[in-house]
């Protein structure tokens, strides 16, 4: 018997898109279905080498796609219909813009000539995501085009322009600080047109970053300034990097700096392991102490912070500057004290400066670092171990300690990723949050599509309102990877009995936290997922077992909500 023969679309448009994306190193697209993007999904199907998957709704495939990107390190493509489907990608992407995911965001079109005729199922697409994207590519209906002489790398011109702007768009997404691209491909009728399939060989452009190597003077000027200065390096949310790692270890280890790591920073590094325990520090410490350990320099790397407490402990640090690497736009100010901008990664800046110092001896031989620690020291003497009532707090206590090491965490927005903040002891694989934008309407998928991208488990911790947005990865989760599922039952928004603005409310409850009343155990059921649930500190201890060895978890913990967001307070207020 034959083989069969597989089709493939016939609009060359959507062959050359996809063809050249594929050249270029993007594996991956997530799909929804429709009837304007059709020629885009024959031409996905066509290609074996296209790892595919379908999710009906665009939001949540938009957020599963940049799970994926997040946890492999690799471009995603994304791909809808016309219409209104073109703003149900817009949640993620705004995250992925900030948070400098490149994911490559493709939405289908009706001709130009078409726009604004009351036909159906049409708006204005080009742009229509220009603040959240690094840059809009539009791709008109293929028409007639002029042919280009024989000897050509194309045989037309619409053929040349495609293949020139996929090529710009993938390399803007993931050249200088990466993030999303749009292309709108208009596609005109009949859509499901289809001929033999041919694998295809387009051309690709390379592009050649340099390493943003500091010239030899500029490094030994820095490197002298710095000499005896105390230094603290701020990490916020990033995605691991070995050469990172082994870079900073060099240089916190010669210039004796003091590094202040969030849980989402993703930095394993050797003696500063436990950096990151930031606010239980901070909540400590007395107005001398921390005047005895303001820094003269700050060097902060990755995204935004979420730790109040520090933004306000640098903002208040009188005369100290504060140094930008590449990895941040120029212009970002958050401490109020920007003084320098180095347009080098933080890798290449850290290894040189590093290097250059150990030059010189660093004099005195007490470090910045060891007068952090011995403070530390002092105010871990005077704090009772262990938190004595059931809360949120103890279950986070109780299952970051726990936590198998190999695992991926993935932490909703709200209070899990703070919570996190204050109890980890020590990092996991590696650890996410959706905190380019810090909204929670994504979590769920985001975090499915990270297990995706993973070998191993991903671990979701998310309160029951984060959850409420997105239960249906339950469903999708026979697609693959092995997610497990942590939900706080706190009867809504934790957050707002615990935050200053919206605590002593009269209508806290109904419109702010807003309590989903979810059927979970019903809906874990349903999807065939094994449900458990803890409801004290016994029943905590008897279930994580199972979640731990078990596929396709979801585990339902149920905590008092006023105790839980009295004992937070009463933690960072330092009465427990």
């Amino acid at each position: 018997m034959a083989d069969e023969i597989v089709m493939d679309t016939a609009d060359g448009n959507c062959r050359e898109l996809l063809d050249v994306l594929m050249a270029q190193g993007v594996s991956t697209i997530v799909l929804s279905p429709g009837s304007r993007n059709t020629p885009l999904l024959i031409g996905a199907s066509a290609r074996e080498g296209l790892r595919k998957y379908m999710i009906n709704d665009e939001r949540t495939a938009a957020f599963t796609a940049l799970g994926i990107s997040l946890a492999s390190h690799k471009p995603v493509a994304i791909a809808c219909t016309s219409g209104t489907a073109l703003y149900n990608y817009a949640p993620a992407v705004a995250e992925a813009y900030y948070q400098r995911i490149p994911l490559i965001v493709i939405t289908a079109d009706r001709p130009m000539q078409w726009i604004g005729q009351d036909d159906s199922q049409t708006l204005v697409q080009p742009g229509a995501l220009d603040k959240i994207v690094k840059k809009s590519f539009d791709i008109p209906a293929r028409s007639v085009t002029p042919r280009l002489p024989e000897g050509r790398l194309f045989d037309d011109e619409q053929t040349w322009y495609v293949n020139r702007v996929v090529n710009e768009a993938v390399l803007t997404a993931t050249t200088g600080i990466p993030g999303p691209v749009h292309i709108n491909i208009q596609l005109d009728n009949p859509l499901n047109r289809t001929v033999p399939y041919k694998e295809g060989n387009p051309r690709t452009v390379s592009h050649y970053e340099s390493a943003g190597t500091l010239s030899p003077s500029l490094c030994e000027k820095t490197a002298k300034y710095l000499r005896n200065k105390k230094i603290l390096v701020v990490a916020g949310f990033m995605q691991p990097d070995h050469n990172l790692n082994r870079a900073l270890d060099g240089f916190l280890e010669t210039s004796g700096a003091m590094l202040m790591a969030e849980t989402i920073s993703n930095l394993h590094i050797g003696r500063h392991e436990r950096a990151f325990e930031i606010d239980s520090v901070l909540r400590l410490m007395q107005g001398y102490q921390k005047e005895q350990l303001r820094p003269d320099v700050i060097i902060s790397i990755g995204g935004s912070l979420v730790s109040r407490k520090l933004k306000e402990f640098l903002r208040d640090c009188t005369g100290a500057e504060h140094w930008t690497l590449a990895d941040t736009a120029l212009s970002a100010d958050c401490f109020q004290r920007l003084d320098r901008h180095f347009d080098s990664p933080p890798a290449a800046f850290f290894g040189r400066i590093g290097r250059e110092m150990r030059r010189w001896e660093q004099g005195s031989g007490h470090s910045y670092h060891d007068t952090w620690m011995a403070v530390k020291g002092l105010l871990a003497e005077s704090q009772p171990t262990g938190v004595p009532t059931w809360s949120e707090l103890l279950v986070f206590d109780h299952i970051l300690d726990t936590m198998p090491d190999r695992w991926n965490l993935f932490l909703s927005n709200g209070t899990p990723v703070r919570y996190a903040q204050i109890m980890m002891k020590s990092m996991p694989h590696a650890c996410y949050c959706n905190r380019g934008v810090s909204g929670i309407d994504g979590t769920n998928a985001t975090a499915f599509g990270a297990s995706l991208a993973y070998k191993g488990t991903t671990l979701l911790i998310t309160g029951d309102m984060s959850f409420s947005y997105c239960p249906e990865i339950l469903n999708l989760a026979r697609l693959g990877g092995d997610l497990r599922i942590v939900v706080i039952n706190n009867a809504g928004g934790g957050i707002f009995r615990f935050i200053d603005t919206t605590r002593t409310l009269p209508m806290r409850e109904r419109y702010f936290c807003s309590d989903p009343q979810l059927p979970l155990r019903a809906l874990a059921e349903a999807y065939g997922w094994r449900y458990l649930h803890a409801g004290s500190d016994e029943e905590l201890a008897d279930v994580l077992p199972v979640l731990y060895t078990s596929a396709r978890v979801l585990l339902e913990v149920t905590v008092d909500p006023q105790t839980s967001a009295d004992t937070l307070r009463d933690y960072m207020a330092n009465k427990l």
